[in-house]
């Protein structure tokens, strides 16, 4: 058990995983009236960053609404993230994960006024976005509904992640969800791999 313990190594996505799950343990043993108050100060809202709490951009991605809402964004971070950390660095990846969330904030106020962002889906999209980019034909399995495999080739993924979100913000259907910041993450994480592709070790 000590060997195994001394062999951990901590990556950048385990560390980012980590500190989600820690951020979701601590908020909900707190009380409710506690928890509507990190939500205030750290969740992204449009009067929050009107009264310069402009670290929103970043802390929102680390809080989460529900075990689901955790579960779905780290396999999400996990999936791609083990790949795109190596091929990029660790200093490339950490920063690309967090300006998509800050992208995927920054167009979900632009879009919608409504309650407080919290999650890492934004940052999340970006890296789908990203992978499918840097690998559009590699074949992988996705979980239609969590529960259904499809396989498909990774371009598939992010075109369809971006394709249902501009469809649900255009109906207004689950209007609770930041279609937008996905949005805007899965932007900025296709801008970033065609500006910086030449400096990433690819073996397709």
């Amino acid at each position: 058990m000590f060997k195994n313990y001394r062999n951990f190594q901590l990556t950048p996505v385990k560390a980012l995983i980590g500190l989600n799950i820690l951020a979701f343990v601590f908020v909900e043993i707190l009380p409710l009236r506690q928890q509507a108050f990190v939500d205030d100060v750290f969740g992204l809202s449009g009067a929050g960053v009107g009264r310069g709490m402009l670290w929103q951009f970043v802390t929102y991605q680390f809080l989460h609404e529900g075990i689901l809402h955790l579960a779905v964004n780290m396999m999400g971070l996990w999936f791609t993230g083990n790949i795109l950390e190596r091929v990029m660095g660790a200093r490339s990846f950490v920063l690309l994960y967090l300006l998509c969330g800050v992208a995927g904030g920054a167009l979900q106020l632009i879009f919608s006024s409504g309650p407080t962002l919290i999650g890492a889906s934004g940052a999340v999209s970006g890296l789908v976005a990203a992978f499918s980019t840097l690998y559009p034909r590699m074949p992988i399995t996705a979980l239609l509904f969590f529960v259904i495999p499809v396989r498909m080739q990774a371009m598939w993924l992010g075109i369809i992640l971006v394709g249902l979100s501009l469809f649900f913000l255009l109906t207004g259907l689950f209007g609770n969800i930041g279609n937008a910041a996905h949005i805007g993450g899965a932007l900025a994480g296709f801008c970033w791999v065609k500006y910086r592709q030449r400096h990433f070790r690819v073996v397709r």
